[in-house]
């Protein structure tokens, strides 16, 4: 399937000169024999993200802040949640059954994704599921993008003594090479970023794109997004393929994941100029805290504790075990450095559970 991507590509070239990275990912994820055609997200297949380390940790965290954000919306019935980029519906499955837990809250849960695979999954797991956001009616809610924005289509850019280059990608013999040209700036928020020579960052111009679609159907509500990325330059570009980090993703493509670091700033920027707020991101580690990991990992430990004093040694093991996988999602240098970034619509205040991460984060600065 690979081939019948690069073919169209070098199609492409040809037609019309050396390609923008973000009509490259268009081709090489998103076209016909690309990498997400199937998903490619568990631990039997590319990658796995939060909600496949720890399901039940994560998903009763997320659950705590659309908790938040349902009650700053007045409780609406039923509550609506919209997931795009859904995927296998891990996160999707997780979040269901921990709002089972509650009473009188009928959650409403919608999963979007280009995938025609991940929509075959979502389904069999008695999900609603669509290939595009246009497709959704407007709504009152909270949309959720879990570890979407890095795998949307963006332009590439490179410092350089002179100002910022663009890097595009052309043919050498039947081969893809990055070459560079003048940066033409596609929106206006794009034209303030200002690299050092040899820094590579990214225009998020696939997050533009549904973030100007969001604000035509989101009528009142949240987007939770959450990402890797930075308030500001965030590097350069590589991939996954079974597990394990490919540097060139220009080797083969379709059939290895493209992804880069979101520069949030840009994001946040372009959101305010569709007349939506963005309040400012923090860190996985620091939400995770304010939503209840602490208090779970404390108890655990304790629980822990308890039991080797009783000689329950294989219990204590099992509840050793859940927690070091649990660790794993507020790891400063893994996933705890992913960021969680909230935009809302005119007139909504900052959710409660993101006031208490800062005054933590600044009570232990």
């Amino acid at each position: 399937m690979s081939q019948e991507v690069a073919a169209r590509i070098r199609e492409a070239i040809r037609d019309h000169g050396p390609i923008t990275f973000a009509e490259f990912m268009e081709h090489a994820l998103y076209g016909p024999g690309g990498f997400f055609e199937r998903p490619p997200i568990g631990t039997e297949a590319h990658f796995v993200t939060s909600p496949h380390v720890h399901p039940f940790v994560f998903s009763h965290c997320v659950r705590t802040a659309l908790l938040d954000h349902w009650t700053v919306l007045g409780e609406p019935d039923p509550f609506r949640v919209v997931e795009v980029g859904a995927g296998d519906g891990t996160l999707a499955d997780a979040l269901r059954s921990a709002f089972e837990e509650l009473p009188l809250l009928r959650l409403r849960y919608l999963g979007v994704d280009v995938s025609r695979g991940a929509r075959q999954r979502l389904r069999e797991r008695g999900f609603d599921a669509l290939q595009h956001i246009g497709g959704v009616e407007p709504f009152e809610g909270v949309v959720l993008a879990h570890e979407l924005l890095d795998n949307l289509p963006f332009r590439l850019l490179r410092g350089r003594a002179d100002g910022v280059a663009e890097t595009r990608i052309a043919l050498e013999g039947d081969g893809f090479v990055q070459v560079e040209v003048p940066w033409e700036p596609p929106t206006p928020e794009a034209a303030d970023v200002q690299l050092e020579p040899g820094e590579y960052s990214t225009v998020p111009v696939g997050a533009f794109d549904l973030l100007d679609r969001l604000a035509e159907r989101l009528t009142r509500g949240y987007v939770l997004a959450v990402d890797y990325g930075r308030e500001g330059p965030a590097g350069g570009v590589h991939g996954y393929l079974r597990h394990r980090r490919v540097h060139d993703v220009l080797a083969d493509p379709g059939s290895t994941d493209v992804t880069a670091g979101v520069d949030l700033s840009l994001v946040a920027r372009h959101a305010e100029r569709r007349g939506l707020h963005a309040f400012g991101s923090i860190t996985q580690a620091r939400a995770l805290d304010a939503l209840g990991y602490a208090r779970w990992a404390t108890a655990m430990r304790e629980r822990q504790s308890m039991l080797q004093q009783d000689g329950r040694n294989s219990e204590a093991t099992r509840i050793w075990q859940t927690r070091s996988r649990a660790s794993l999602l507020v790891d400063p240098e893994g996933l705890g450095a992913f960021r969680w970034l909230v935009i809302a619509t005119p007139g909504l205040r900052e959710p409660g559970w993101m006031e208490a991460a800062r005054a933590r984060a600044q009570a232990s600065d």
